[in-house]
């Protein structure tokens, strides 16, 4: 599948993996998760152009990881495996987002403020398609 197809497709489960990219940055962080609440265009504005672009290319690069060792955990019944597994994929997700130079703080708030915005959704999932 080429890089634009994977996107393409990507973007039409993307609120499906919005939920599940969340909890891995979630887990890194120290601080307490703060409680969802519905976003407003003043806290959507709060996150300049680069950072949503950065957040884009981070979501693509982990639902593709998530892709990845999906498959890989899926071939496996050893647990020990399937738990070496799960960190890998972690410490690979953490990685594109640090790499992508986005702190796992504003992933984290990017990413609530996309699951309660549908336009700032709207605007993550056609960065993704470029």
């Amino acid at each position: 599948m080429t890089q634009h197809n994977a996107r393409l497709a990507f973007a039409g489960i993307f609120s499906l993996f919005l939920g599940l990219a969340a909890p891995l940055a979630s887990a890194q962080s120290a601080s307490p998760a703060p409680t969802a609440q519905p976003a407003t265009g003043a806290q959507a504005q709060q996150f300049s152009e680069k950072k949503l672009e950065n957040f884009a290319e981070s979501l693509g690069e982990i639902m593709e990881i998530r892709e990845e060792f999906t498959g890989k955990l899926q071939k496996t019944e050893d647990a020990d495996k399937a738990r070496e597994l799960q960190q890998q994929a972690n410490e690979k997700m953490l990685g594109v987002i640090e790499e992508n130079d986005i702190s796992i703080d504003e992933y984290n708030a990017i990413n609530e403020a996309v699951q309660t915005d549908p336009e700032l959704r709207n605007r993550v999932i056609a960065m993704m398609q470029q």
